[in-house]
């Protein structure tokens, strides 16, 4: 108590240095002028009001103080400020008043992991932009081996919510894309007000089919998706979905029709529709779809998935139209720096005029991380056989990847090599791939 008083006065011996009794004074541009009238004292901290009183006797809104001043006179101040400052002066405890709340800012500005978020009280951005910078080498069995550099993918991404949390829209475009810029346009509502049991998506999205297609490029293990991915699963569309998450997230459902035409498309190539339903079940958590496994700590996490899709493809071409129907499923399974990766599709091709096609595929892929979160290894199976009626026609990629992580897959250096083997052709192909990824 002693020191705060020893504190208080030498604030006060410091503050009557500069202000004159009872004359004008200028501190740091802080005005102060103390007038006595009628018993009263009157203090002011703008030289406008104390003029405007001066000359009209008409002090304005002040704050009123009986018996607060010296000798137990009135004090009016013109605001908070002014009655501390004569408090100051007079070597007076201040006066009771609740602690003003600081007043909000217009808006929020934050950075974290690649992501720059602005956020107000009606709307919240979240901005990051993607790199992807590779080096591949080439080694055909048939051929000289050829290097080359590219620019993989170069990406802008917005996304946030608009008027309420519960509406949300999503923007990503592939600047790399010279031709076909526009992936990402999309928004979404939760009907459930946060609980996303039941939502609506709507726009230009990845369909809900292929666990390793719904994994962003981002957050691969290896520089890029297996081959067998891209066979089965065809990616972005335009269309609706429904979907939610109930049961605390272990249950995650969604359907959904698209025109089938593939993303920028925009409009129908017939008169048929995509339909694609997935259902996962992830008893433990939530398995985020991210192939590393930075997320399970003291427990496994599993996730299991079946998945369908039926979509009457147009003939461009041929003016054959294909009717596809692809069953499939998936299973993940991370713990303790270990992921474990298995995927399975079959598709029956159904054309118009001609025999039906099966066709089937798998991919199976590990990683382990020597040093947790920061080096990893992991390794790739992956198998197709484009016709069950072809003999000796199956293909297989073989692959080992090193990853080094600076910051998690917002900044990672990744290294593969693969083996792709075609019986088609009699021919195994070599292939070496360096890739630096910066999300910011």
């Amino acid at each position: 108590m002693r020191r705060t008083t020893q504190r208080t006065a030498g604030l006060c011996a410091l503050l009557l240095a500069f202000l004159a009794t009872p004359a004008v004074a200028q501190v740091t541009g802080l005005y102060y002028k103390e007038i006595e009238k009628d018993g009263r004292i009157y203090v002011f901290n703008t030289p406008e009001r104390a003029k405007s009183f001066e000359e009209s006797g008409e002090v304005g809104p002040a704050i009123t103080l009986p018996g607060a001043a010296v000798d137990g006179k009135t004090l009016v101040a013109e605001n908070e400020t002014a009655a501390d400052l004569y408090f100051f002066k007079h070597d007076l405890p201040g006066y009771e008043r609740p602690t003003p709340k600081p007043s909000s800012p217009a808006f929020t500005v934050g950075w974290k992991d690649g992501k720059t978020t602005l956020a107000t009280k009606g709307f919240r951005l979240d901005l990051s932009n993607r790199a992807q910078i590779r080096f591949t080498e080439a080694m055909p069995e048939v051929g000289d081996d050829r290097g080359s550099f590219r620019i993989r993918r170069a990406k802008t991404k917005l996304e946030g919510w608009v008027y309420t949390k519960d509406l949300t829209y999503e923007l990503q475009l592939n600047w790399a894309d010279t031709t076909n810029a526009l992936e990402d346009a999309n928004v979404n509502y939760d009907f459930t007000r946060g609980k996303k049991l039941f939502q609506l998506k709507a726009g230009q999205y990845k369909v809900p089919f292929g666990r390793q297609e719904l994994t962003s490029s981002t957050s691969q293990q290896f520089v890029d998706r297996a081959a067998v991915s891209n066979t089965f699963a065809r990616g972005r569309d335009i269309g609706v979905q429904l979907w939610g998450t109930p049961v605390g997230g272990k249950l995650d459902w969604r359907v959904g029709v698209f025109n089938g035409a593939g993303r920028n498309v925009t409009s129908n190539d017939n008169d048929k529709y995509q339909y694609d339903a997935r259902v996962t079940f992830q008893p433990f958590g939530d398995v985020k779809y991210s192939e590393s496994d930075f997320e399970s700590t003291d427990r496994p996490l599993f996730a299991i998935a079946g998945q369908w899709e039926s979509n009457d493809r147009h003939g461009v071409s041929t003016g054959n139209d294909v009717d596809r129907e692809i069953v499939g499923g998936d299973v993940v399974f991370k713990f303790k720096g270990f992921s474990l990766f298995g995927d399975y599709h079959q598709a029956t091709d159904d054309p118009e005029t001609g025999l039906d096609v099966d066709l089937d595929g798998y991919i199976l892929q590990a990683g382990y991380f020597i040093v947790r979160n920061k080096l990893e290894v992991a390794a790739r199976l992956a198998g197709l056989d484009p016709s069950s009626d072809v003999d000796d026609n199956e293909q297989e990629e073989r692959g080992v990847a090193l990853n080094y992580f600076f910051n998690k897959h917002a900044h990672k250096l990744q290294l593969d090599y693969r083996q792709l083997e075609n019986q088609a052709n009699d021919r195994e192909d070599d292939e070496l791939r360096l890739q630096y990824q910066i999300i910011f």
